[in-house]
């Protein structure tokens, strides 16, 4: 492969046409060819208009790069919207990098994400690669080893995605209890099952939580790159989830095209790992005693009550 020409691009769109153009002309500056956009389907007319301006634009043959555009006909929702873009990204590559039409990552991060991928091909004990690390900020930063993957600016490996979908479909019929005694013990919650439960039910329209979910029962690591080399701009009504920046407490503003030292890949300290772990929905546990375990068996079954009458509600809202 050439340093990234040939490094394979995902980006998923929806109805920002202005968030989306910047993000494909940074990657067509940065000198990527390969260039895959899937789009969730419309729920309006406004959708409809976005979209078609989104795919003619891609299809103009100003860009200079070969664009694949996979536009779905029907709304599937920040869930499984994104997991049918990114399934039908690695059904056409063995290995590629995710953007959401809202993130950019630097040129540099860009090409560690292409040897990387080629170098860790193999090496399955890594599930993907992050392209920050929101707790150094060195003028040459590290390789870490996270317990869970960052969703703005990542890439993976067609087989661990793979992976991801099938414990998904093996999970899927599982009671939050069930779902609770699959953590390792020190990830052991009943909040995160819940939040997992409230995913596949899609009660929580999100896709990203499921995928942190494999990392941690499946015991894989993401290659994590120190500092901040990716850049968020979508933090406005326009957002489905994140409105607000300073809910997140990530300094974007630290974004710059900074060198990475690869001769060695550091565990991240514990103090940090944790915090990545409670900023992605996984706070780790220590400690636990039978008080804790008769707790979280009694909110399981709260939890899986609730789940019941929010389904039912659905259902007849649907109805009427």
């Amino acid at each position: 492969m050439s340093v990234i020409s040939d490094l394979p691009i995902l980006i998923l769109g929806y109805n920002r046409f202005e968030k989306f153009n910047r993000c494909i002309r940074t990657v067509q500056k940065q000198g990527i060819k390969k260039v895959y956009v899937s789009i969730d389907g419309p729920k309006n007319d406004y959708d409809l208009s976005v979209q078609k301006k989104i795919i003619d634009f891609c299809s103009n043959d100003n860009l200079g790069m070969n664009i694949k555009i996979k536009s779905l006909k029907k709304n599937y929702g920040c869930r499984n919207g994104p997991i049918k873009g990114i399934s039908w990204f690695f059904k056409e590559n063995k290995f590629g990098v995710v953007l959401e039409d809202d993130v950019l990552v630097s040129k540099k991060c860009m090409e560690l994400f292409s040897s990387l991928l080629e170098e860790n091909f193999s090496n399955k004990n890594f599930m993907s690669i992050s392209s920050f690390n929101e707790f150094t900020n060195n003028k040459i930063e590290s390789l870490y080893s996270a317990s869970v993957f960052r969703s703005w600016g990542w890439a993976s490996w067609a087989d661990r995605w793979q992976m991801h979908l099938e414990l998904s479909r093996k999970i899927r019929n599982l009671s939050i209890w069930q779902i609770y005694n699959l953590l390792p013990k020190e990830f052991r919650l009943i909040e995160t099952a819940e939040i997992i439960k409230s995913s596949q039910l899609n009660l929580l329209d999100a896709w990203d939580y499921e995928f942190n979910f494999s990392h941690i029962v499946n015991n894989k690591k993401s290659l994590t790159i120190g500092g901040i080399n990716n850049y968020v701009y979508g933090f406005d009504n326009s957002a489905t989830h994140t409105v607000n920046i300073e809910n997140i407490g990530i300094n974007f503003e630290l974004f710059c095209e900074r060198e990475i030292d690869t001769s060695k890949i550091l565990n991240i300290e514990r103090g940090k790992d944790i915090a990545t772990l409670a900023k992605c929905g996984f706070p780790k546990i220590i400690n636990k005693n039978i008080l804790h375990l008769i707790k979280d068996i009694l909110k399981s079954k709260f939890y899986s009550l609730i789940f019941y009458l929010r389904i039912i509600k659905k259902i007849m809202y649907k109805n009427f």
